[in-house]
């Protein structure tokens, strides 16, 4: 038992210590929006794919870009397996610079595990990314690109809870989440707090097929040694059955 309160006290200050102590910080405002598109092959078996489009200062600059296909298997009604690829097209904060963007393609195995609540669901999920990251060369000429793998693990937490009755013609749902992001060392060990974001928002079911989820998000990013980028943002997803 003190072992593991050992352990437990040494991994706390991992996730917390960097928001408690952070002394610079810069700020912006963003908009996010993405489409899911969802198809069911089995019982079992199902694809979705993302996109994702991300503005920085409202909608005057791109920020990122994001495409994710993905294949899920159902293990049971409260567990999920899912396998994907993300390609992401990550700009940098100065408008004009040239190159203005970099490339990642990253792979990821996530396990996922609903848990249903008297009044709402809980549900958390933990996924395992092997990210490629282009380093951008000097020159400009971009047949020179090169990559950087490293690999980062992704914590997620969430809470849903019904709004409307359950007769409603449009079901409205309240969705807390927390996500916290760590840095892998070479060995897999988790040892850098990288990101942490936290959404309060609404949930609406519009027809059999289309929800659309829309709510606040406020994201902490560590940057440098004390320096952390906190974004505050609208984020909008449909998500479409076909």
């Amino acid at each position: 038992m003190r072992i593991k309160k050992e352990i437990f006290y040494s991994i706390l200050p991992l996730f917390f210590s960097p928001l408690l102590w952070a002394q610079e910080y810069t700020k912006e405002e963003s908009f996010w929006n993405a489409i899911f598109v969802d198809y069911s092959l089995s019982d079992k078996l199902s694809l979705r794919t993302e996109l994702h489009f991300r503005t920085v200062d409202y909608f005057n600059a791109w920020k990122q870009q994001i495409f994710r296909p993905q294949l899920t298997f159902t293990d049971s009604n409260n567990i999920l397996w899912t396998a994907g690829y993300s390609y992401l097209k990550n700009y940098t904060s100065e408008v004009n610079a040239d190159p203005r963007f970099r490339n990642e393609h990253n792979i990821w195995e996530q396990v996922i595990y609903n848990l249903p609540l008297k009044k709402g669901t809980f549900s958390t999920w933990i996924r395992l990314e092997h990210r490629f990251q282009e380093v951008l060369p000097l020159q400009k000429n971009r047949s020179l690109k090169s990559f950087d793998f490293s690999s980062r693990i992704r914590f997620r937490f969430t809470y849903i809870r019904p709004l409307s009755m359950p007769e409603a013609k449009v079901p409205i749902n309240f969705v807390f989440y927390d996500e916290i992001f760590t840095l892998m060392n070479p060995p897999g060990i988790p040892y850098k707090f990288n990101q942490n974001w936290t959404f309060f928002g609404f949930s609406m079911k519009l027809n059999s097929k289309t929800t659309l989820n829309t709510g606040f998000q406020k994201n902490t990013i560590f940057k440098a040694t004390d320096q952390y980028l906190k974004t505050r943002l609208w984020n909008t997803l449909l998500i479409y059955k076909l």
